[in-house]
């Protein structure tokens, strides 16, 4: 049976607009949100040796869930006195 056509758009625009709102707040750009969940989506079906619907329905979890890691989606953001400071290495002290 087919959702009717309201339920569909409805949960398509919260989708959306959830999407946009995280990339506003981590400053992605939608196309680099997308990349990072298809690259992440290949790698993980190249490490996978069997392809099964239940491996690739795993593979697109652990994908989404890798990216919302990326993004910090679902997490707090730290307070201003919490936040981690850039700590000197090799690579970004000046002589």
């Amino acid at each position: 049976m087919k959702k009717p056509a309201w339920v569909r758009t409805r949960v398509e625009e919260e989708l959306r607009s959830d999407f946009k709102g995280v990339l506003k707040r981590t400053h992605y750009a939608p196309a680099e949100a997308i990349r990072l969940f298809m690259r992440r989506i290949v790698e993980i079906g190249q490490e996978t040796t069997a392809i099964e619907r239940a491996h690739w329905r795993r593979a697109i979890l652990n994908a989404s869930d890798h990216v919302a890691d990326t993004l910090r989606i679902g997490q707090e953001l730290p307070a201003y006195e919490e936040e981690n400071e850039v700590q000197p290495t090799d690579n970004n002290v000046r002589p």
